[in-house]
């Protein structure tokens, strides 16, 4: 029997080239996206799940609540004391640990050659018992006990030393201290950290003293603790760390600051906060893409009910004969539904083939490495099995049972019952595939209108030919700083040079406690910027009213308030949105009081406004325009180990280029010899701040034509079986006086008239989906009625140009042998 039904089905295939054909490619194109898309979600939802204690590991973060029209600050990070305080609190927390992610500079002793290296990760001790990360040599116990230890990568042990058997080795950092390499451990991938190295964290005791690693206003640790099993997290957070802020914080702090919990298999898809170890994922462009996925499924099953109903009547009659001959329909269905799986999995193995060629490109696109290793994969393999039954069932079932159903007598008689309902469910299908691709086309189009309002939007500052120099956390500029400015400035391509402690398109999560004249003066939290002199020249940065900072008025200068002088003066600027907060206009502003308190009320920063500029777009689009003021600071800050000013901006006339950015380069090499050269342009910069935004215009743009083209693949196939049906009726029309373009509009016009529905349904759908979206931006374009229109007109030519060029020729086929057609 299975071997009969297995003949009769290779038999149909073969006897039907055309419509099998487009079954085929347009289920395979359909899978093969499918099969794409569910690497992409799996990788992004299985991301630090490899941890053995996966489910009970939870990172505690700080959000401050600064009020008065200041927005949330909401970090992933904490101060460096929390994490003792929580062991010591709570001693049935299994581990507690921190991480303070760092840019250091990195050399071998007897080596010239000096790199900057990204996450270099100081971690306590026991960070190997929440992130247990194999190793290549070495041993985890001991490994980060004391000051001056260093776990290297595999890919860094390698990049220095050339292999992995380098412990009791040394390497040097920031070109001041040697630490002792005690271990190598595998590359960490799949996982929100991705450190390079592992230093012990009692190297910065050892560095800058007790006082740096007690002061809760440096929130720039990553803290996680692992929580026994059966723990009540929810009952943790929302009862004991408010209970703990109260201890360990006055009032005053506590009144504007708050902690929460996030597992750490959440952090990937789920936490979007400040401070972040690297760029997370975004659960709604999973949800999403798990959406295409299933639509563009749909649209490739919807073309095979649709042609498998279509030419129900060429196979009416075999249906017959065999219910004349003992065939039940329990058989028929079974035999159908056997055809359309065996149809499926010659589909999938077309697929994988399809995904094999495109995925290097789906991969750049989405800047990861996915693969598909079905011979090495049981699971893989498995799920692609299950697909090509679950695919052959739900493309198959409506037409196997349609088929089966047909009655005997009105079948040897060329008279099928239910043709109506037939026509209305292919019709039905039609307008599901087009709403479906009109949906992914507008999404496309909106989602590439808010990139380029992004891009193109007016930043409050000129980006163009500035180049962005980045010192070190310790270092900053160099000592030299001053005089390397002013050898820059001798250069005749060289327009200004500035420094700041962050630069247009960073991140921007510094705040200070504030005060400001008002009848009743209160602290308010307020982001700040530490600049060198000509920042606002620099950026052509407008002043609404105002001056800017002034080598010629020495009061202008922050003055580091201390023991001996708890009270100093400084000048501030204002941006129009910090103005605007305190409830002044820029012109109101000027010669108001405005004071900063500098670790604690007794001392305090206080000088006038000198000037209002307007707001800038710091970061993204998506986050709304801070409230901030300007504060005038030298490079060296004696109140920290770290300078004021780590990055540097040098803005050229955009002649002879290159060479001037030659000319940078070794002047900075001069005087920093310690310091490799990390430049950038600022344009690039604020480019990057779109790269996932880009990547999204993209992919829906592909799916949207892959979409449209399955859609006129099914039309097609459906077109040609209809204008097939239809011939004889074209040949009497022709030799009634039709012409060929009065036979085109009227085999077009029906298919019209669906893709008009199928637009009614998909606008109001496409917009609803899309102002959800545009929602996560501060700022966003208005949805145009144009890309809604452009959508309709795109759907409509391709349904005319597919069904009017095989009307078309038919039409101009010799209607005699039209005539002679069935």
């Amino acid at each position: 029997m299975f071997k009969n039904y297995l003949l009769v089905a290779l038999r149909t295939l073969l006897a039907n080239k055309l419509f099998s054909a487009i079954n085929i490619l347009g289920l395979a194109i359909g899978l093969a996206c499918v099969i794409m898309i569910a690497l992409f979600v799996s990788h992004e939802t299985g991301y630090d799940r490899q941890w053995a204690n996966a489910g009970r590991i939870h990172r505690v973060m700080r959000t401050f609540t600064p009020g008065s029209g200041t927005p949330d600050l909401h970090l992933a990070t904490n101060a460096p004391q929390v994490g003792p305080l929580l062991k010591a609190d709570y001693p049935e927390l299994e581990q507690v640990v921190r991480l303070n992610n760092n840019r250091l500079i990195l050399s071998r002793p007897d080596s010239n050659e000096a790199y900057y290296e990204s996450n270099i990760y100081f971690a306590d001790p026991e960070v190997y018992q929440v992130f247990d990360i194999p190793l290549l040599s070495g041993s985890w116990e001991g490994a980060l006990d004391g000051p001056f230890q260093l776990v290297l990568s595999e890919s860094l042990a390698r990049k220095y030393f050339g292999s992995v058997d380098i412990v009791g080795q040394s390497i040097t950092v920031n070109g001041l201290v040697e630490a002792r390499i005690t271990a190598v451990m595998e590359e960490v991938t799949h996982s929100h950290i991705a450190p390079n190295a592992l230093a012990s964290i009692s190297t910065l005791n050892a560095m800058f003293g007790e006082a740096y690693m007690n002061n809760w206003a440096s929130n720039n640790y990553h803290t996680y603790i692992v929580t026994p099993p059966g723990y009540d997290i929810d009952g943790f957070t929302t009862g004991e760390l408010p209970a703990f802020l109260r201890r360990h914080l006055d009032e005053n702090i506590n009144d504007f600051t708050y902690f929460s919990t996030l597992p750490v298999t959440d952090i990937h898809l789920k936490s979007n906060r400040d401070n972040e170890l690297a760029a997370n994922g975004s659960q709604t462009v999973v949800y999403t893409f798990g959406a295409i996925a299933l639509l563009i499924l749909l649209i490739a099953c919807f073309n095979f009910m649709n042609l498998s109903t279509a030419r129900s009547m060429v196979r009416a009659r075999e249906v017959g004969m065999r219910k004349i001959l003992g065939g039940n329909r329990g058989q028929l269905v079974v035999q159908f539904l056997g055809e359309s799986v065996l149809l499926a999995a010659l589909a999938v193995v077309a697929a994988v083939g399809l995904v094999e060629l495109l995925l290097p490109w789906f991969n750049s696109l989405l800047d990861l490495n996915l693969s598909l290793n079905v011979a090495d994969k049981p699971v893989e393999l498995a799920w692609l099995l299950a697909l090509i039954v679950v695919v052959g069932l739900l493309a198959g079932s409506y037409p196997a049972f349609y088929l089966a159903g047909f009655p005997i007598a009105q079948v040897l008689k060329g008279e099928l019952t239910g043709g109506g309902k037939g026509e209305a469910i292919r019709k039905t299908l039609v307008v599901a595939q087009f709403a479906i691709s009109i949906v992914l086309i507008i999404a496309s189009g909106i989602v590439l209108a808010q990139l380029r309002h992004a891009i193109s939007l007016d930043k409050g500052l000129d980006s163009e030919r500035v180049l962005i120099y980045t010192g070190n956390n310790t270092a900053g500029l160099g000592d030299s700083y001053e005089a390397m400015k002013q050898e820059l400035l001798r250069h005749p391509e060289i327009v200004s040079v500035t420094a700041a402690n962050l630069m247009p398109s960073d991140q921007n999560t510094n705040a200070d406690g504030v005060r400001f004249e008002s009848e009743a003066p209160e602290v308010i939290g307020m982001a700040y910027l530490n600049v060198d002199y000509d920042f606002f020249e620099t950026f052509d940065i407008d002043f609404i009213a105002g001056r800017s900072f002034d080598r010629a008025r020495g009061t202008d200068l922050f003055v580091e308030p201390d023991a001996d002088n708890p009270n100093t003066t400084a000048a501030y600027i204002l941006n129009e949105s910090a103005a605007r907060q305190l409830g002044w206009t820029p012109r109101q502003a000027l010669g108001r009081w405005f004071e900063v308190t500098r670790g604690g009320e007794d001392r305090r920063v206080r000088g006038d406004v000198v000037g209002v500029v307007e707001d800038v777009y710091f970061s993204s689009i998506r986050e709304a325009v801070k409230p901030l003021y300007y504060r005038l600071m030298p490079h060296d800050n004696p109140r920290s180990p770290f300078p004021n000013l780590q990055r540097m901006a040098v803005k050229v006339s955009g002649d002879n280029l290159q060479e001037t950015v030659d000319f940078i380069n070794r002047t900075w090499q001069r005087f920093n010899p310690a310091l490799p050269v990390q430049q950038s342009f600022l344009e690039q910069n604020y480019a990057a701040l779109y790269d996932a935004e880009r990547r999204q215009g993209n992919i829906f743009t592909v799916f949207s034509i892959i979409a449209v083209f399955i859609a006129g693949m099914g039309l097609f196939g459906l077109a040609a079986y209809m204008t097939e049906r239809r011939t004889r009726e074209i040949g009497i029309r022709k030799v009634l006086g039709s012409t060929v373009l009065g036979i085109v509009r009227l085999l077009s016009l029906d298919f019209c008239r669906l893709v008009v529905a199928a637009n009614l349904i998909a606008w109001p759908a496409a917009w609803y989906f899309m102002r959800s979206w545009l929602a996560g931006f501060a700022y966003r374009v208005e949805i145009s009625p144009v890309i809604f229109m452009m959508a309709a007109a795109l759907a409509l030519i391709v349904a005319v140009a597919t069904v009017g060029s095989l009307a078309a020729v038919t039409a101009n086929r010799n209607p005699v042998l039209a005539l002679r057609h069935e």
